[in-house]
């Protein structure tokens, strides 16, 4: 990818190991150090421990990406998000789990909707095999990734999210990063989607969606249920359609399933 972000390898059932290098972005000592001390109290958070390494002045961090490479008659549909939790690369699986829940509200929000439904799994990392395998109810081939690949923990409303990955690096650092994830994820996405498909990507994140999002185009929203819209534009440089959600922690609203149903609904066109 560059020199300030590259993976380390390829991705195993689900988990890919990612190198950063500060020096890149902090070339001034006092600068780094202001990071350091910023980077170790995020560290101190949730298992971040266990999914992310500072040695030696670089940074070796796990992250997740479902990509099947097998395909079927289906469409494919990329869901993108902001970036993963801790927990979740943890488990090999994308919304591994949440406290007080059976289930993660994602996958009750989406079996909802009818986007993807699985038969009885007893392990998170059944679901991760499962969608590589293709083995599940879905009218989509279904792909799940990251803009950011950098977890953050989802318990500590400082560091959570891609707002704490904007407070743990700054803006102009930060910038930096998402040069370079921008150009992976539409890498990602042209592998995925093939040319001439009727394949599409939904964003449940508002920085995954503005990204991708080709600005030449003129988008339009296509569903609306009080504060909540979908909006539909296009992928840059592409004819891909890329739909936004609004954000996972919303799914257990009655309507969410309503407005999710109106970004994969296939044959229709929006006017």
């Amino acid at each position: 990818m560059s020199d300030l972000l590259s993976a380390a390898n390829n991705p195993k059932h689900g988990i890919q190991e990612m190198v950063l290098n500060p020096k890149l972005l902090y070339p001034n000592l006092e600068e780094r150090r202001q990071f350091e001390a910023r980077f170790s109290e995020f560290l101190m958070v949730d298992d971040c421990l266990k999914t992310i390494q500072y040695e030696k002045g670089i940074i070796t961090y796990k992250t997740e990406s479902v990509i099947p490479s097998m395909t079927d008659a289906r469409p494919p549909l990329l869901l993108l998000f902001g970036n993963p939790a801790p927990e979740s690369v943890n488990n090999g699986c994308f919304f591994a789990g949440e406290k007080n829940r059976p289930e993660h509200r994602f996958w009750m929000g989406v079996r909802d909707a009818g986007v993807i439904s699985f038969e009885t799994l007893h392990d998170s990392r059944d679901r991760t095999q499962a969608l590589f395998d293709l083995r599940y109810s879905s009218p989509f081939r279904i792909g799940l990734a990251v803009l950011y690949s950098m977890p953050s923990p989802a318990s500590n409303p400082k560091w959570s999210g891609v707002q704490g990955l904007r407070r743990l690096f700054g803006a102009q650092a930060l910038a930096e990063i998402t040069k370079c994830e921008r150009q992976r994820i539409l890498e990602l996405v042209k592998v995925f989607i093939p040319m001439g498909s009727s394949g599409r990507v939904i964003a449940f994140q508002k920085d995954a969606y503005k990204e991708i999002k080709d600005e030449s185009r003129v988008s339009e929203t296509i569903a609306r249920n009080g504060r909540w819209v979908v909006s539909k534009a296009k992928c840059v440089g592409s004819e891909i359609d890329l739909y936004q959600m609004p954000p996972t922690r919303y799914m257990n609203a009655h309507c969410y399933a309503d407005l999710l149903q109106a970004a994969t609904r296939i044959g229709v066109e929006h006017g």
